[in-house]
Formats: C-alpha cells, sequence, structure tokens
C-alpha cells in the first residue's frame, strides 16, 4: 500500500502523533530539571497505564520476562534520556537517537532474525548516515566535538537501547496476547528503580519538585501515552511499517522546535539532515 492508499484521516493522526512525540522531548529539552522532569513524566506515564490497565487487562505470564528485560532496558533509557538533553540541542540528541534506532534494529536483525537486507534497505542506511553526519552543520560543532559530549554520547546508548528494547517488545508483545496491555504493564514498571533510587538519595527534593510540577508532568504523560495510543490505532487502519516509517517524521518537528521555540542549530541544516533520516527509515521499511 502507498501512501496515496492510506486515508487521509489517517495520515494526518499518525503526523499529529509525530508532533506530539517531539513536542513531550521538548518539553524535557525545555525543564530547567531535565533529570527530576523526566522522571516525573515517566511517573505520570506510570500512574495513567494503571489506570488503563483496570479496563484492558495484563499481557500473558508468556510474554513475561520479556517483559521484566523490558522494564531494565527501559530503565536505561529513561536515565540515558535525562543525559542526552542536558547540555545538549534538541535537534542533534533526537536525531541520533530517533534516526540511528531503526539503523540498528535493521542490522541486528540480520544475524539475530536470519533476516537479510535489500538494496533498498542498504540505501536507507547511507541516507541516516548522511543525515548524522549532517547533523554536524545542523549544530555549528565538529561532529567529533558533538560526539564526545556527555549529551552526544548519552544519545548514541539511548539509540542503542532504543534498538535493544524495540527488538525484545516485538517479541514480548506476540507473546503477550495482549499488545496494549504489555505497553501498559510496560509503562507502569520502567520508572519504579530509578524513582526508588531517587527517592532513597533525595527524597525531599523529588518530592517538592513533584508537588510543584504534576499537572506539567501529567501533560507530558498524556502526550506521549496520546501519541502512542494514535500510532496503535493507526496500525489497524493502514500496514505497520508505513505507520512506523511515517512516525519518523517526529525528527522534523523536532528540528522545527529546536530551531523555532529554543533558537538553536541551523534551521535549513537540520532540516536537510532531518529530511535524510526520514528517507532512510522509509526505505529501512519497505
Amino acid at each position: 500500500m502507498v501512501l496515496s492508499q492510506i486515508p487521509a484521516n489517517v495520515v494526518l493522526a499518525v503526523l499529529a502523533a509525530a508532533l506530539m512525540h517531539a513536542s513531550w522531548n521538548a518539553l524535557i529539552r525545555g525543564a530547567p530539571d531535565k533529570g527530576l522532569y523526566t522522571l516525573l513524566l515517566h511517573v505520570c506515564s506510570a500512574l495513567l497505564a494503571s489506570v488503563g490497565l483496570l479496563f484492558v487487562g495484563g499481557p500473558d505470564p508468556a510474554s513475561w520476562p520479556f517483559l521484566g528485560l523490558s522494564a531494565l532496558l527501559h530503565t536505561a533509557y529513561i536515565l540515558c534520556l535525562m543525559r542526552a538533553y542536558e547540555g545538549g540541542q534538541l535537534a542533534v540528541s533526537y536525531l541520533l537517537m530517533r534516526g540511528l534506532a531503526p539503523l540498528l534494529v535493521c542490522l541486528l536483525s540480520t544475524p539475530l532474525l536470519g533476516e537479510t537486507l535489500s538494496f533498498g534497505a542498504w540505501l536507507g542506511i547511507a541516507c541516516i548516515l548522511v543525515g548524522v553526519l549532517t547533523i554536524a552543520s545542523t549544530s555549528g560543532q565538529p561532529l567529533g566535538l558533538v560526539l564526545r559530549h556527555p549529551s552526544g554520547q548519552a544519545a548514541l546508548f539511548n539509540a542503542a537501547i532504543i534498538a535493544a528494547y524495540t527488538l525484545v517488545d516485538g517479541q514480548g508483545a506476540r507473546l503477550s496476547g495482549n499488545p496494549v496491555g504489555y505497553v501498559l504493564a510496560l509503562a507502569l514498571f520502567e520508572p519504579l528503580v530509578i524513582l526508588a533510587h531517587q527517592l532513597r538519595r533525595r527524597r525531599p527534593a523529588v518530592l517538592h519538585y513533584f508537588r510543584r510540577h504534576w499537572p506539567l508532568g501529567f501533560l507530558g504523560a498524556a502526550v506521549a501515552t496520546s501519541a502512542y495510543c494514535i500510532v496503535l490505532w493507526a496500525m489497524t487502519q493502514a500496514p505497520i511499517a508505513v505507520v512506523a516509517a511515517m512516525r519518523e517524521s517526529s525528527v522534523i518537528f523536532a528540528v522545527l522546535i529546536g530551531s523555532l521555540w529554543f533558537k538553536e542549530g541551523r534551521l535549513r541544516a537540520g532540516l536537510l539532515a532531518g529530511l535524510c533520516v526520514v528517507a532512510g527509515v522509509l526505505l529501512l521499511k519497505r
């Protein structure tokens, strides 16, 4: 199915979800205390997920080992997300995380799942690499300096983590018999380790921050949860690969938000890098 054959409301919904995904990342980027806000957002997501589980039920026990492994990976994901926007530009960190992750999934699927890469997939890999190289022009800094910065390194680590939990969740969701319940259970468990650690280290500061900023936390959680629900719905209306590829248009929104809201980077170079990444992901999904 080509894009022109997908209903317009589905296309618009996925684009809205892409904008929402970039937006909740922008909320983290704009927070004075990025670590505590990232934690607050995921704690609020866990509270929303606990309510959702009452209605949809939990996943099948066969998926629990994958759920546990994914929860650990998501713990690392949250930690890296905190660092990726600490001193890093939204567009640069977001492009590294969202662009390299599907590339790594594609490369890892060959030895792990026995899949072969088509010529189009190799072209997609090349496009993503061009986009990553163009990131240096976006930030106005040499690529080596970007990647040596703690925020750049955190973004690179997170790309690998996203690729890992994508493969784990793909298998876990298949075994769950209830993909929505699997996602909600994951959202419930993923912040618990970090929350317990932070409460042990600095309970007064955490509780004070949560009391002051819980509305913004629920806003980010609602945006993130709604974005994913929209994508799940869209995948019932159109091919999963097409929806997943369209969702990566979020990198374009991240560039626009970073340039227009945070006044960071170079807009034209950022859009070029984003377009290269989106084109590469589209080729990978073919």
